[in-house]
């Protein structure tokens, strides 16, 4: 998901193709992704669980202003599968 709006944004401006949404926004989509999966990566690693689950809120409202359907479907069933037991268990261990 963070190379993709890169590749969007490539293909649209050289084939000049017509979107409804500004170019310049999905590059800033794709700049916000990487950041955020940096932030994640570093939640798992310290294992701070309201940050980890926070993350996944952040990237569906990442992925609202452009519209980005498979982002906001994947935000969402991270969150909901970062309530199983195996989840919480590895956040709980030390």
């Amino acid at each position: 998901m963070m190379f993709l709006p890169f590749l969007v944004h490539f293909l649209v401006t050289n084939n000049k193709i017509e979107m409804d949404v500004v170019p310049m926004y999905v590059i800033y989509t794709g700049i916000a992704y990487i950041i955020s999966f940096g932030a994640l990566v570093y939640c798992i690693l310290t294992k701070k669980f309201f940050a980890f689950r926070t993350m996944f809120v952040i990237n569906l409202l990442i992925a609202l202003p452009v519209g980005v359907d498979g982002g906001m479907v994947v935000a969402i069933v991270s969150f909901i599968l970062s309530h199983t037991k195996q989840v919480k268990s590895f956040f709980n261990a030390s």
